[in-house]
């Protein structure tokens, strides 16, 4: 490993099991803080023909894009035009959009829940899908359910309720749903490739603690899919302790559920795991990078 490089920085390329070339450029990615590529979501308040006011990217070049989501030119500037203040899209960094894209072998849900939904990237994702007749965005912190509350009732999402339960008390209210998103509280390296101040989120304290915390989110969320539906597991992190091993921890303990494969996601399939899981880093040019895993309760 190069000698420039921190620990935490030798540490997860170690991790990553990345050699000696993918890890500096990895770790210049890192550091060069340029790594996020804005996207825009129509929201429900968009008509069927409406198209951003700003210049976009040819959305042909991502096969796995969902669909309403536009990428913007670069420099564009999407939160200073008016359509954004009325509500018409909703912004985010492209590489959530990638992470939802899993969402193509889902049908429609009757019931979903997401889980961790400030400040309501996913739900936006999944309306532009599909609008499920009962869907509910969950938010334990306060600060940030104001936030999710404000984006959702802008971009008006019809049948979304909003609470704010931690995982347990979901777990233990013997509610089922046919589709859960758990865009997991995570250590968001992520957040170096976006220039963004992230101290001690490449060591090992804050990735174990993290992880600890996603095993119990995890093992809470399971027990809130019906049998046949499914679990959408993403973070904003690269560290396998919080993606892969989460995973598989699930998959250990409990034979009923699987990982599914997503065709459209095929190009970024994890070499970190021994079922179908899929990660991106800010080298391959889709954002800041992310990881996504989705399961399926058997029965």
């Amino acid at each position: 490993m190069q000698e420039e490089f921190s620990k935490g920085e030798e540490r997860l390329c170690e991790r990553l099991r990345l050699s000696g070339e993918e890890a500096a450029a990895f770790v210049q990615a890192l550091r060069s803080g340029a790594c996020a590529r804005k996207a825009v979501v129509l929201s429900p308040r968009a008509p069927a023909d409406y198209a951003p006011p700003f210049a976009c990217e040819p959305a042909d070049a991502y096969p796995w894009l969902p669909p309403r989501v536009f990428i913007p030119a670069p420099g564009a500037a999407v939160t200073a035009h008016e359509d954004y203040r009325a509500g018409l899209y909703y912004a985010l960094d492209l590489s959530s959009c990638w992470e939802s894209a899993a969402l193509d072998c889902v049908p429609p849900p009757r019931s979903s829940l997401d889980l961790c939904a400030a400040p309501g990237g996913k739900t936006m994702l999944l309306a532009a899908r599909y609008l499920p007749a009962d869907h509910t965005a969950n938010e334990v912190n306060a600060a940030r359910r104001g936030i999710l509350r404000q984006n959702i009732e802008l971009c008006g999402l019809p049948g979304t309720t909003i609470t704010g339960l931690r995982p347990d008390q979901w777990g233990a209210s013997g509610r089922v749903f046919d589709l859960l998103l758990v865009d997991a509280p995570c250590s968001g390296q992520s957040l170096l490739a976006k220039g963004l101040r992230n101290p001690g989120c490449l060591g090992a304290p804050m990735v174990n603690g993290n992880a600890k915390r996603q095993r119990g989110i995890m093992l809470a969320a399971i027990r809130c899919v019906a049998p046949g539906g499914h679990l959408l597991y993403t973070t904003c992190t690269y560290d396998p302790e919080e993606n892969e091993k989460v995973v598989s921890y699930i998959l250990r303990r409990h034979p009923e559920w699987q990982a599914v494969q997503v065709p459209c996601l095929q190009g970024f399939a994890s070499r970190l795991a021994d079922f179908p899981a899929y990660r991106m880093l800010p080298v391959q040019g889709v954002g800041a990078g992310g990881f996504a895993c989705l399961l399926q309760r058997m029965g």
